[in-house]
């Protein structure tokens, strides 16, 4: 199916042609064509991400609940220092992410040990994604490691039944070699992509907004 998205001088048109298990895009002047979506309807979750078995009681304690919002807070920077292309921004909240990572009160969750076991696996796969993060040059590979810490921090919300303030899983079909996806979380239902950001090489500011709204979490869900 082909959804089409035009806005002002930029077309972004969705067109796929599958060939065996490959899908190609054409690019043509004025005219993107493109896996970009632009609603803002939260969906299903995406499929690729893996969901614990949620704890038992939604609400935690006050020292874990402010060791989270700490972690969101620096992912929410780096996610911000990626959309401007800002390495050194990047790396300032990821240096942050990791330290929130590796400090996240975990055993203060109310849930049985393989619960607590389960997080703490994706707690310790966020920091050694934000590691990873740190010692890579090229934005793209860091914007690869973001991607990953993501793929840890949505289950992480999801297996805790988290009831904090509103969490959108976003989702870009294009975020690397025009055909690879990656997701991300916002505090905001307004897209604004990490992965192609304001100054992308190839399509400069023109993608910014290309993504969807996959789902939602927090307190009023």
């Amino acid at each position: 199916m082909a959804k089409y998205f035009i806005k002002n001088s930029l077309h972004c048109i969705t067109l796929r042609k599958l060939v065996g298990m490959r899908k190609i895009f054409y690019l043509l002047p004025f005219v993107v064509f493109t896996a970009c979506g632009g609603s803002d309807k939260p969906a299903e979750s995406a499929e690729a991400s893996p969901v614990a078995t949620p704890v038992a009681i939604g609400k935690q304690t006050a020292a874990f609940s402010e060791s989270l919002s700490t972690l969101l807070t620096s992912y929410y920077a780096v996610k911000d220092a990626l959309i401007e292309a800002d390495t050194t921004l990047a790396n300032k909240a990821a240096q942050n992410l990791l330290v929130a990572a590796d400090s996240l009160k975990v055993s203060e969750v109310k849930g049985d040990t393989a619960i607590v076991a389960t997080l703490n696996t994706f707690r310790g796969n966020m920091a050694s994604e934000a590691r990873g993060f740190l010692g890579e040059t090229n934005i793209t590979e860091k914007r690869r490691a973001f991607s990953m810490i993501t793929e840890n921090l949505y289950p992480f919300l999801q297996a805790i039944k988290y009831d904090g303030q509103t969490v959108y899983h976003q989702l870009c079909p294009m975020a690397f070699n025009d055909d690879e996806e990656a997701s991300w979380l916002s505090n905001s239902r307004e897209v604004v992509n990490p992965y192609l950001g304001k100054k992308h090489p190839k399509y400069a500011a023109g993608m910014l907004h290309c993504g969807e709204v996959k789902d939602s979490l927090g307190a009023a869900h």
